[in-house]
């Protein structure tokens, strides 16, 4: 039997919904299918009512009839892309989950052919960030894959890493030793670090900020075309996107020209309990980026962190960069899909090509 003749026999429907009008529905959803760090109600509060694109919208899995409950659901949430000086309107794919006895390729299939027709039908584009399992259902309905959002790690202390090593490899292993070989290696590397920053230092002041101000609107408007496609950074979205989370604690390091007091770049910086510090976002112009990350490194040492991780996807220069600055990739966080409709003004070679996009954590589904 073929999909079309399946699909008309399963029943299963998809329904645009405003999740206002069926929060107890999300919320079970949401609590059964998503391994969320915040309250769920607050979370779907922030994501889908108070966000300086909102509202939000969601598309909802009914079963068949005569059950007809909501067994899934595919939410949309409005971010406004850049490229060429030029916004592009964009569906951001959020909130993807289906029942576990649902799981079936047909019903996520319906769900998520009706949210590709949507986008199309009013966005110019549309970006999501896909698991395993849920990638091949978004290339099958239409999406691009654009490739894998990878977690950069740069140690700063290395003595924990080399007694995990030398215990897997080597019996009766002096603690001692280890600590002193990791103490070695980090100052060896603070040292390097700290040569690095001897010209940001002199330049520019690093201050740890609470709040975003009207300096992050000049920073975007003056270096928003650095970048082939970025997601608009100005204060307004920073503000929500980190500030206003619900239970998130973000603090922003600001690289600040000592004489004109202008900002010059930021990273979005979240402390985490096992002692990593996630740099959530980070912009600037190149010179200023690499500024940044050389006064950040010593910085983050001196705070007592561990290691310092950054996720991203895009331009090859920013990959350069942080491998100068000792990041390594370690392990593929999510897998990059995008869509671009008719009205979408970006070449379609460029579109997806990842190497003309600039991504962050703060594109991901939050």
């Amino acid at each position: 039997m073929n999909e079309s003749k399946l699909s008309e026999k399963s029943s299963y429907r998809a329904v645009l919904a405003e999740p206002a009008a069926e929060t107890g529905a999300l919320l079970r959803l949401w609590a059964d299918n998503l391994n969320m760090s915040a309250d769920p109600s607050a979370a779907l509060d922030w994501q889908y009512v108070d966000g300086p694109m909102a509202p939000g919208q969601m598309f909802l899995l009914r079963a068949p009839m005569p059950d007809g409950q909501a067994v899934g659901c595919a939410g949309i949430t409005t971010r406004e892309l850049w490229s060429d000086r030029r916004p592009v309107r964009a569906a951001h794919l959020a909130n993807f989950a289906i029942d576990r006895e649902h799981r079936t390729a047909l019903p996520a299939l319906t769900l998520q052919r009706a949210v590709i027709q949507h986008v199309e039908a009013t966005f110019d584009a549309g970006l999501g960030f896909a698991n395993r399992s849920a990638f091949p259902i978004y290339l099958r309905v239409g999406y691009h894959a654009l490739g894998p959002m990878v977690r950069y790690v740069r140690v700063l202390r290395h003595g924990d890493y080399f007694s995990r090593y030398l215990e897997e490899h080597f019996d009766n292993v002096s603690p001692r030793l280890t600590r002193h070989a990791g103490t070695a290696v980090d100052l060896g590397r603070l040292a390097i670090a700290y040569a690095r920053a001897v010209a940001p230092m002199i330049e520019c002041s690093l201050t740890w900020l609470a709040e975003v101000d009207a300096r992050f609107d000049r920073l975007w408007e003056t270096h928003q075309a650095t970048f082939g496609i970025a997601s608009r950074r100005d204060a307004a979205f920073l503000r929500w996107r980190f500030l206003r989370k619900p239970e998130a604690q973000y603090r922003i390091a600001a690289l600040v020209d000592r004489v004109s007091e202008q900002l010059r770049a930021y990273a979005v910086v979240r402390a985490e309990p096992c002692g990593m510090a996630e740099i959530a976002d980070a912009f600037g112009n190149l010179a200023a980026l690499d500024g940044l990350f050389a006064r950040l490194v010593p910085e983050l040492f001196h705070r007592g962190h561990t290691a310092i991780g950054f996720r991203f996807i895009g331009d090859p220069r920013i990959r350069a960069l942080l491998a100068v600055h000792g990041f390594k990739p370690r392990e593929v966080v999510r897998l990059a899909v995008v869509h671009a409709s008719a009205s979408c003004h970006i070449a379609p070679g460029t579109f997806c090509d990842p190497d003309a996009w600039y991504l962050t954590e703060l594109d991901a589904d939050t």
